[in-house]
Parts: structure tokens; sequence; C-alpha cells
């Protein structure tokens, strides 16, 4: 009888996966909200058996990465495990006994993930790659939160990595496409104190890619809005800066990470005004 263990991935998004959430604070107990930069926090997984038979002691390891596409076990970044024993069809929230403490590459940004998995009954690819949107056993939430604000003409730029987890050279196409806001609603509960403005509008000018860390005013005007070729050495990873001009109160924006047609890799970026930022975290 198998056992068939799983982290379900975000809908329609893949890589927006409600089912991996933090929890600020000493109190892993407490309630669900965006991690703080030197902190404390602890993550949580909600793990399933979608098969017909018991699992003892499967495993639950947690990462957390920069902001990045295509990352994988070798360039995240390992937090800690827990075990956790499910009846056929059983689901339970699982903790990561080990907290975690952001550094700064993480401010405004979610960048987490969670895989189950038993080495016997139901074991990992031998490959290190996260293959999120093809195993059941893994699961991403790849989101950054930018404020652009109304000093700086309402430009804002988010700073990410593009990697190559191949041990051989590839060339990947990066761009971007809009979203709207109410495909973060299965995420919301996760967001505390700041609630996401489903109601507000919004679009963002000049969308595109830079390489500058820094762009200024005309670099963002300038920006490509598709890189259609970007090379990527073996097991390395490459920045590159998505860059815009929010025109009204919010958007969201997807990154996507192709290479030979097939998307491998996810980012998500909500933008928010400097006035709606500012309302949604006071109420």
């Amino acid at each position: 009888m198998a056992v068939e263990l799983e982290i379900q991935d975000g809908i329609p998004h893949w890589y927006l996966s409600p089912n991996i959430w933090t929890v600020p604070g000493d109190n892993p107990e407490g309630p669900p909200g965006q991690p703080v930069v030197g902190d404390m926090c602890f993550m949580w997984a909600k793990v399933r058996n979608n098969g017909a038979s018991f699992v003892n002691n499967a495993q639950v390891r947690f990462y957390w990465a920069n902001p990045a596409v295509g990352f994988d076990r070798n360039t995240a970044n390992f937090i800690g495990s827990s075990n956790v024993s499910l009846a056929a069809s059983e689901v339970r929230d699982v903790l990561c006994l080990i907290p975690w403490v952001p550094v700064y590459v993480n401010n405004g940004h979610e960048c987490v993930l969670a895989e189950v998995f038993h080495p016997i009954a139901d074991p990992l690819p031998v490959s290190p790659i996260f293959n999120v949107p093809t195993d059941r056993h893994v699961a991403q939430r790849n989101l950054t939160v930018v404020t652009a604000l109304k000093s700086m003409e309402m430009m804002f730029s988010v700073n990410f990595s593009i990697c190559n987890s191949s041990r051989k050279d590839r060339v990947f196409r990066i761009y971007s496409k809009p979203g709207q806001l109410e495909e973060l609603n299965p995420l919301e509960k996760h967001f505390s104190p700041m609630k996401i403005p489903f109601q507000a509008k919004g679009t963002v000018e000049h969308a595109g890619f830079v390489m500058r860390p820094c762009p200024d005013k005309a670099a963002i005007q300038g920006a490509k809005p598709i890189v259609e070729r970007f090379p990527v050495k073996g097991n390395v990873c490459s920045g590159l800066n998505f860059v815009g001009q929010l025109r009204g109160d919010a958007a969201l924006v997807h990154i996507l990470q192709e290479v030979d047609g097939k998307i491998i890799g996810g980012l998500g970026i909500l933008i928010l005004s400097e006035a709606i930022h500012q309302l949604r975290r006071s109420k």
C-alpha cells in the first residue's frame, strides 16, 4: 500500500503556495505574519499523506533563499527539519523546531520552501533540483513586497538572482507578466499585520530588467521588458534587477524563468504605493 506525501503548490501559480508560512516572534503558536529582519520567527508547513498506508517518521525540511528564481538544495539555506507520522489521507501542520532569524536580504521578501519525504517509503528524487511544479514532495512561496515611494516618482526596483542548478552552462529567458491582486487571496492570512489591498487598482509602467543594482530614472525608463537570452554558468547564480513605475495604488507582477520553452522558476512581486503600505500596516 503506497505512501504519497505532499505539500501542495499554489494555484494558479505554483511558486505562491499558501501551505508554507512563518510566525514572527518567539511563540511558534502565534499568528502568522511576515518575517522581520533580525527577529526570530518560526516556519510551518501543511503536509499530507495522499496514500493508503500509514507512514512513521516522515521528514519535513525547511529552507529559505535570497530573492531568486531557480534555486536548488545547494543554493537554498537549510533552516531545520522535523518528523511527522501520518495515517492514510491525514493532513497535519508541521513546525520547524529550529527558529529562523531573517537577514537583510529577506527584508520584505518571503522566499521559503519546504519538502516532505520518507527515505524508504517515499524518497525524494536523486537530483538536488527542486522540481516544484512536478514534484509533490516540495512546495515554495516566493513573494516580494516592495513600496513605490512618491519621492522617487513611484519608481521601484527589486534585485533578485537567477540560479542555474545544472552543472552545464545554460541560457534562460526572463520575462514578466501582470497579475491580479485576487491571486494572493490564499496568502492573506499569512500577511499579518499588513492586509492585502484587494480593492486597490494600479498598473506598472516601464516594467523591465536592468543589470544595474541601483538604477536611476533613465535606466528604469530604458529597461528591457524581456531578456531573451540570459546566460548563467553551471552551478552559479547571477543577479538581475526588475524595475518599473507604479501608476495607482497597488499591482502584482510575476517574474518567470524559462529554458527550452519550459518555466522552471517564478517570483511574485507585490508593489504598493507608500500611502497604501502605511494604511494597511496601521489597520
